[in-house]
């Protein structure tokens, strides 16, 4: 704003600045004299010139530069000079006192309104730099203080940024009141921490950062960290117990921005896999992994409207017979800047956004057009889809399946929603609804990767499910590894007690198959059965293996 710059000049000069300008108010003044001379004298002199300077003076140096430059602005209107030149007529002492009265007023009401405004300006920036609940330094204020560090010192300059664990829950149980005042012990004890080695800033609801200048001051501070974790903070006479991480990067080693300098610190505690570590540095390694999840999220957003997924479908078989199950649809993703994408790559982190929510509607109504074409054909057979965490929090996903269904008309019964038992298990409470609601429409639900989380047997108990689908980590040991054997044979010998299907993952030899038919499994998924397929590739492959019938769910 190059208003904003221009008049910062003139409300807050720089040493120099005010040089300058008091060198052109003394130029302006007797500029002014000189015209008046040159016009004729005080009578013609209406709108003097001279006021611009006593004006500009009030304005750059407050009150007593106004009145002084009104005082020498009435000095050079005084009596010696005539009213009019021809006549030689002199100047009244009385309307010379009144000049300079006046002169005197104008500088001094210029001064008072410089001052006002200038306190008023203070205030707002103050403000926009500072956090109104703890009076720390806010982002801006914690940049403005780094730009001044980095001017003075070229040393290193360590970043610390402070995370909270837990914090949400708490909130939530405190409420917002409960919460500012959490906040400002937090903020307390981090600042008696910091002392006047470093500073402490807060960056949003629940986060900090501090700055230290000097390296030596980073133990020492850091030991300060770790005697937080003795504190307990006395809330509505509740104590509470807060867990703090503290995640370190350097300056200019890691780099040169402040708020790049925060996400990394940042990104150090997220990505710190030893939880009981509680202070965690930045590494190189971590900022290209984050830069290469934020470069597949960003060209993610353009990918269904550039046609770059593809969905493809793995076959899965009963295994008593060797016929046709359904299929999995499994999404596939190339790039044009990335190239092919591993799924395992793009998808949990899509499964963390709100990206998913597009996905998901992708996946599902591009499933479902492929089946409306498989019926014409009188190959249809029931397809499985992934929902997430998120899929099943959204409020809109039943009614867009329902939309989805009756569109393309599918008998709900041919579309499998599998969603795996670590979600389930993390959040049964929420999902248990639309998972019913799903269910009493028809829809098969099924347990993905079986095994690797935790109460399976519980949720097996409260949840509509049809199916189970062991994971390959167990089903590929069962050759070798008598645990992953009774670990397989108890979970089909469980699902088959609840009247539940039972799918084994990940088969690759004929020594697996056998030994999963022998102990009764119910159906099969892997490379040995088939790999994943494009649409055309497995209507091909269904075409060999199922004998067309007539179309279903067709008015």
């Amino acid at each position: 704003m190059p208003f904003f710059d221009i008049y910062k000049h003139f409300i807050f000069p720089s040493k120099r600045t005010k040089i300058l300008l008091c060198f052109l108010i003394i130029f302006m003044l007797f500029l002014g004299y000189i015209i008046v001379q040159l016009t004729g004298g005080t009578k013609f002199a209406y709108l003097h010139i001279l006021y611009i300077p006593v004006i500009l003076a009030g304005l750059v140096f407050s009150i007593q530069g106004g009145i002084g430059a009104g005082v020498a602005a009435g000095i050079l209107m005084s009596p010696f000079m005539p009213t009019q030149y021809i006549s030689e007529q002199s100047q009244p002492f009385l309307s010379w006192a009144m000049r300079m009265i006046i002169f005197v007023l104008v500088g001094a009401i210029s001064g008072v309104g410089a001052s006002i405004f200038r306190a008023y300006i203070k205030e707002l920036e103050l403000k926009q730099i500072t956090d109104p609940l703890t009076g720390l330094p806010n982002l801006h204020g914690l940049t403005k203080i780094f730009s001044e560090i980095v001017q003075m010192t070229h040393k290193t300059l360590i970043v610390v940024a402070v995370e909270l664990n837990q914090i949400q829950k708490i909130s939530a149980a405190l409420g917002e009141e409960g919460t500012d005042q959490l906040t400002k012990q937090v903020a307390d004890s981090l600042r008696q921490c910091v002392g006047k080695n470093g500073f402490l800033g807060r960056l949003r609801a629940h986060g900090f950062a501090i700055l230290i200048p000097e390296e030596e001051h980073v133990l020492e501070i850091l030991k300060n960290f770790e005697s937080l974790s003795e504190n307990t903070y006395l809330v509505n006479t509740i104590p509470l117990f807060v867990e703090m991480r503290f995640g370190i990067s350097r300056y200019p080693n890691d780099d040169n921005d402040l708020n790049h300098l925060i996400r990394k610190a940042q990104l150090a505690i997220k990505t710190n896999q030893n939880q009981t570590e509680r202070i965690s540095h930045f590494d190189k390694s971590i900022g290209d992994f984050s830069e290469h999840n934020l470069l597949i999220l960003n060209q993610f957003k353009t990918a269904i409207d550039n046609k770059s997924l593809v969905l493809e479908y793995q076959p899965k078989a009963y295994l008593q017979t060797g016929k046709v199950m359904g299929f999995e649809a499994l999404v596939r993703w190339s790039d044009p800047v990335l190239g092919l994408v591993n799924p395992m790559d793009f998808v949990p982190l899509i499964e963390e956004t709100l990206l998913i929510t597009p996905l998901t509607r992708w996946v599902l109504e591009t499933a479902l057009s492929q089946m409306d074409q498989w019926n014409r054909k009188g190959l249809l057979v029931p397809i499985s889809v992934n929902f997430s965490i998120r899929n099943l929090q959204d409020p809109s996903i039943f009614e867009t399946v329902v939309h989805l269904l009756k569109n393309y008309k599918i008998p709900p019964h041919f579309l499998e929603v599998e969603v795996t038992e670590t979600c389930v298990a993390s959040n049964m409470s929420i999902l248990v609804a639309t998972l019913k609601n799903l269910r009493e429409i028809g829809i098969r639900l099924a347990i993905d990767d079986f095994g690797t989380g935790q109460a399976s047997q519980q949720y097996l108990f409260e949840l509509p499910v049809n199916a189970i689908k062991i994971d390959k980590l167990f089903v590929q040991s069962i050759s070798y590894n008598s645990t992953a054997t009774a670990i397989v044979k108890n979970a089909i010998a469980l699902a088959h007690d609840l009247n539940l299907d039972v799918i084994a993952e990940g088969i690759e030899t004929q020594n697996e198959y056998d030994l999963l038919k022998e102990w009764k499994c119910d159906g099969g998924q892997g490379y040995l059965i088939g790999r994943s397929m494009k649409a055309e590739d497995a209507t091909a492959w269904l075409k060999e293996r199922v004998k067309p019938h007539k179309p279903k769910g067709k008015a």
